[in-house]
């Protein structure tokens, strides 16, 4: 029994470690992604983040339940089964267009660490993170399960020794009397840049999501890991944010706010996170490089192995157009896009409860 429950457990850790390292990546880490889509907006942000913690933990482990069904070796069969016949193929297509163009953004943002804190080349920056990564996708989704369970951890560590002292409850509270924006958010309402957020980071990390659920077989552990993982997120995206606002608007004007605020302590804390920050970004990409290469093979002639070099090279490319620019661009066109997926995941289990 005791065995039983220990491996329980186990799964529930490597089900919330994976959940948050397929979320957590460039524009998480980074402060970027905190910053357009909550930041922007003062106090009302603080509120959206709220709603999509919530969000996070319901639609994760429905796309974990979901992959367990169907047994699902890639996110499309998950995408066509809820999208069904006819809409199904269309969001398949979207969603590999999107997990190309958030790769693309995760090595642009492992550039701007290698520049930004460590006065690197920032092509030197992606090509090393093209490298590192392309050895770990090659030994496939417990390979991406085993590198999350080392890096997860400690980026939770390290979070709240960088981030949390960061905070000013002061700042935070002179914020009230007359807080005023600093350039445009990632869209007018903070209760749709809310939903915007969740609805682009739930349909992108279906990739990793979905065959993670054919990997756990205690039904328990998914949910249980689900909710572990959406929580985690939330308190981590929590932290970062009044950490941002706390030294807001001079946080707005880095491509890496995180790294900024962290730097306001000391710089070996600063130095610390920018470590951690890379790591993030590079489970995030081993986890997407995965899933699309997974997606390509299942439906083309190549092998699993040729399509995640020939998706590097060319997310390598892509990348070269700088970290914060598709960071505001393409996200919030993969939010719009994405909220057909949202909301047929949210009817689902309405529509097919027997």
């Amino acid at each position: 029994m005791s065995k039983i429950c220990s491996e329980n457990i186990k799964d529930t850790w490597k089900v919330a470690t994976t959940f948050i390292g397929t979320i957590v990546g460039a524009g998480f880490a980074s402060g970027q992604e905190i910053l357009k889509f909550f930041s922007h907006f003062g106090y009302a942000g603080i509120i959206g983040l709220m709603l999509s913690t919530v969000l996070f933990c319901i639609l994760g482990t429905i796309i974990m339940f979901l992959g367990r069904r169907l047994q699902a070796a890639s996110f499309g069969e998950v995408v066509r089964h809820v999208c069904g016949r006819w809409l199904g193929p269309i969001m398949d297509f979207l969603l590999g267009l999107f997990l190309f163009g958030s790769l693309s953004v995760m090595l642009a943002g492992s550039g701007a660490v290698f520049f930004q804190q460590w006065g690197l080349s920032y092509s030197l920056g992606t090509c090393v993170t093209v490298i590192v990564s392309i050895i770990i996708v090659l030994f496939g989704i417990k390979g991406i399960i085993r590198a999350n369970t080392v890096v997860v951890p400690l980026m939770v560590t390290i979070c709240l020794l960088a981030v949390t002292p960061a905070i000013s409850g002061n700042s935070l509270l002179a914020m009230r009397s007359g807080f005023v924006p600093a350039g445009s958010g990632a869209s007018s309402q903070w209760f749709l840049s809310a939903l915007l957020y969740v609805s682009y980071n739930i349909t992108l990390g279906v990739s990793v999501l979905a065959p993670l659920g054919r990997e756990i077989k205690n039904p328990r552990s998914l949910l249980w890991g689900g909710v572990l993982g959406g929580l985690s997120l939330g308190a981590m995206a929590m932290l970062i944010n009044l950490a941002i606002l706390s030294h807001y608007p001079d946080s707005s004007a880095y491509e890496i706010p995180s790294l900024f605020v962290a730097g306001r302590l000391a710089y070996f804390l600063q130095l610390i996170f920018s470590f951690v920050l890379w790591a993030e970004i590079f489970t995030t990409i081993i986890g997407t490089v995965y899933g699309l290469s997974a997606r390509l093979s299942d439906g083309t002639g190549f092998s699993y192995r040729t399509a995640a070099v020939v998706l590097m090279l060319a997310a390598l490319a892509l990348s070269q157009f700088g970290f914060s620019g598709l960071v505001g661009t393409l996200y919030p066109l993969f939010g719009y896009v994405s909220f057909v997926f949202l909301a047929a995941l949210l009817v689902f289990p309405i529509l097919n409860r027997k």
